[in-house]
């Protein structure tokens, strides 16, 4: 509201102009006793200080810790280590373990009773039953059944004398080498011929057995079935008859196929032979293995020569043990054959090697007391308990071999 000219000024009261006084002063001018206010920041409530990237991959340990874990170390070495290379191989069946059994006569197959018919791949024992043949005998077919015995005694005849050559190579392979003189080879593919011997002579025993008996009944006019067993044990590799079907006398029915051990057929360029160690054992694995992955030993064997001469290579075999059948004919797999000379390479224990799920590879360096940092190493080959690495740390280097599982898990928080 503005004063008008005609009003008359009210003067304010006494008190009303000291309390105004008194809010207004202090807040102008500031009391001569009033302390300046304080330039320095009060500490931080915590102290934190980042890692550096090398701390991330270290495990500090306490004694009780270690011992609880069993930590123990080995020194890495340059030294030198035998040289290897890795070729591509086919799995194939040995010579003599492919033993086909025909038909003693003409007849009819079926299905042998109170037992299901076998699918080729089946596993088969010895004297399993795999047909039923019941006889047809023309007169055509009686009147040559002299002369098929005749022939089975003549089988028989030529089978013993190969089981007894097969035994005495047998007994000089096993004398050679306990006395230092001849390698394992040699024993194994002895052994194989005379297994193979024994199942020949087996099989014609039996084809002579059911002839005699045919002949029995042909002459009395009863006709008994006769079964036609495995000769052996193994993989029912082929069928070439099926229950139901008239087959003639001497028609292959079945083969079977004896897989442990099993060859190994490896197709090397001419260029490489000479550099190739071809009477050293080479390792069997997957086709695209890594360094360090699960192999299994073959030893070289001796074999007809072969090979492509589109492809300029020869063939290489060796004989590796298959008793849980995971070789399989025709199968490719992965061949680390040992090569002439050897060559400087850093060295580690095989137990040092760690591996990631992406097939990275580490150690764990000693890098103080109770301290341990995980470093990444590139593995060239391994040779037996060995690793030979291309990349990592220096010779001399302290990493853990018992434990370094552990370390890792207690790393990544699985560790006990």
């Amino acid at each position: 509201m503005y004063q008008r000219w005609w009003m008359p000024r009210i003067p304010l009261p006494a008190w009303v102009m000291a309390v105004a006084a008194i809010v207004t002063v202090p807040g102008c001018q500031p009391a001569a006793s009033s302390p300046t206010a304080s330039t320095t920041k009060p500490p931080p409530p915590v102290s934190f200080k980042p890692p550096t990237e090398a701390e991330l991959t270290t495990i500090v340990l306490t004694p009780e810790a270690e011992e609880r874990l069993g930590i123990r170390l080995a020194a890495i070495e340059r030294k030198p280590m035998p040289r290897t290379t890795v070729y591509g191989g086919e799995v194939v069946i040995p010579p003599g373990r492919l033993v086909s059994v025909s038909s003693p006569f003409t007849g009819t197959l079926s299905v042998p009773p109170g037992s299901g018919f076998p699918t080729p791949g089946s596993p088969v024992t010895e004297g399993q039953p795999i047909f039923v043949l019941v006889p047809i005998l023309s007169p055509e077919a009686r009147a040559t059944m002299a002369p098929m015995l005749i022939e089975a005694e003549g089988q028989i005849k030529q089978g013993k004398e190969s089981l007894n050559i097969a035994k005495v190579n047998l007994n000089r392979a096993e004398n050679l080498v306990r006395d230092k003189l001849g390698g394992t080879a040699a024993l194994v593919d002895a052994k194989a011929q005379f297994d193979l011997a024994q199942a020949t002579l087996k099989a014609a025993e039996d084809r002579r057995a059911i002839l005699a008996k045919v002949a029995s009944d042909a002459e009395t006019g009863t006709m008994h079935t006769q079964k036609i067993n495995a000769p052996a044990h193994g993989t029912l590799q082929n069928l070439h008859a099926r229950p139901g079907q008239k087959v003639a006398a001497g028609a292959i029915l079945f083969d079977i196929a004896s897989l442990d051990p099993v060859w190994i057929k490896v197709p090397v360029y001419v260029g490489d032979l000479e550099r190739i160690a071809t009477d050293k054992a080479a390792e069997v694995g997957g086709l695209a293995g890594t360094p360090g992955a699960a192999t299994r030993p073959a030893t070289p064997v001796t074999a007809p020569p072969s090979g492509d001469p589109l492809a300029a290579t020869v063939n290489l075999f060796y004989e590796a043990v298959n008793k849980e059948n995971t070789l399989r004919p025709g199968q490719r797999v992965g061949v680390t054959l040992p090569l002439q000379g050897e060559d400087e390479s850093l060295v580690i224990p095989l137990a040092a090697l760690l591996r990631d799920i992406h097939g990275n590879t580490w150690v764990y360096e000693n890098n103080g007391p109770h301290s341990y940092a995980r470093r990444r190493v590139s593995v060239d080959r391994v040779v037996n308990s060995l690793a030979a690495l291309t990349s990592g740390p220096k010779p001399g280097a302290q990493v853990v071999t018992d434990g370094a599982a552990e370390l890792f898990g207690t790393e990544f928080g699985v560790g006990k």
